[in-house]
């Protein structure tokens, strides 16, 4: 145990409150116009800001990142970096990466952080994933490169929507001016095992018969990238009980072997799903436990788990430092 006191160590904040007040009123101003408005999809910005606007250049596939981001935290760069570093035989390229966030989640109400600072924090984390695949292989902290990604753009998008095969809708609508993504990309949707069961959770398309019936058009051309909890294997998370990475892939493979027809799901299916673990940065890191330790003034710990701009922007804010 270090013998100096946690509470007291600095997070360097380089920003001065000027960049993170024309960030947050950005943000505001985006967040508001959104939902006051017919969309269903948008984009707030793009890093790298010299990257093309997503309608402008063809995209093959689209690698969407769909969190509360509440913080955004090393579990989400894992998820990113892994998928950017998988092959490019099963993800071609040109791809693109969509860190989207719903102002309507099923399950989350809209706290402890309000919707304009999740997006600026989801603006601050593309920039820090930016920063980390376009490092050169010996800069990386990681033994494999993250260089495959380094010509990724990083879009960050807000939509209405809660449920996966509506958002996929929502992001390929397309208007006789313009569409979203030019090219019409494959979306692949990047989650944890967690996320996996709710998408086949036959609760949450009761207007479906049979439920998972829903998501017959998502699998037509789409899929998924699931990341077990290899972590789960010590006990239970504050999310409850998912298992051994084991059962949680016996789990996963039930869709194949045809133990979901019953409520609609089909085995071939199990074709567009992608099953990988976990990579060791990112094993017991979660949102509730970046903000347990802003709670605790703990910001050894609030680096250890978030990317840098995200921790400092945190602390800057003063997030989480009351219950939500």
């Amino acid at each position: 145990m270090s013998s100096h006191n946690e509470k007291d160590t600095p997070i360097n904040i380089p920003q001065s409150d000027d960049m993170r007040a024309a960030l947050l009123k950005a943000s505001t101003s985006f967040v508001d116009t959104f939902i006051n408005s017919t969309s269903k999809f948008a984009v707030f910005r793009t890093v790298p800001t010299s990257a093309p606007p997503p309608n402008a250049a063809p995209t093959r596939t689209l690698l969407i990142l769909d969190s509360s981001f509440n913080p955004p935290s090393l579990a989400h760069l894992t998820l990113a970096t892994s998928a950017l570093r998988a092959s490019k035989t099963r993800y071609p390229g040109p791809r693109r990466l969509l860190l989207l966030f719903s102002v309507h989640n099923a399950d989350k109400k809209a706290a402890p952080a309000p919707f304009e600072q999740r997006l600026a924090m989801m603006y601050k984390f593309a920039e820090d994933l930016s920063d980390r695949i376009s490092k050169k292989p010996q800069e990386s902290q990681s033994q494999t490169s993250e260089q495959e990604g380094a010509d990724v753009a990083i879009d960050i998008g807000l939509t209405k929507l809660p449920y996966y095969n509506d958002k996929t809708s929502a992001i390929e609508e397309t208007t006789e001016e313009s569409s979203h993504y030019a090219g019409e990309p494959v979306h692949i949707h990047l989650t944890g095992f967690d996320t996996y069961t709710r998408i086949f959770a036959a609760k949450y398309y009761p207007n479906h018969n049979p439920p998972l019936s829903a998501l017959n058009t998502f699998f037509d051309k789409h899929g998924l990238r699931v990341t077990i909890r290899a972590d789960a294997e010590q006990g239970k998370d504050e999310r409850g009980e998912w298992g051994s990475a084991e059962e949680q892939r016996k789990t996963i493979e039930a869709l194949g072997k045809g133990e979901l027809e019953d409520v609609g799901g089909k085995k071939a299916w199990a074709e567009k799903v992608e099953i990988t673990e976990g990579e060791a940065e990112g094993r017991g890191v979660s949102s509730t436990r970046v903000r347990k330790a802003v709670k605790g003034e703990d910001w050894d710990t609030v680096g250890r788990l978030c990317t840098p701009k995200v921790a400092e922007w945190v602390r800057g804010e003063g997030l989480y430092t009351v219950d939500g």
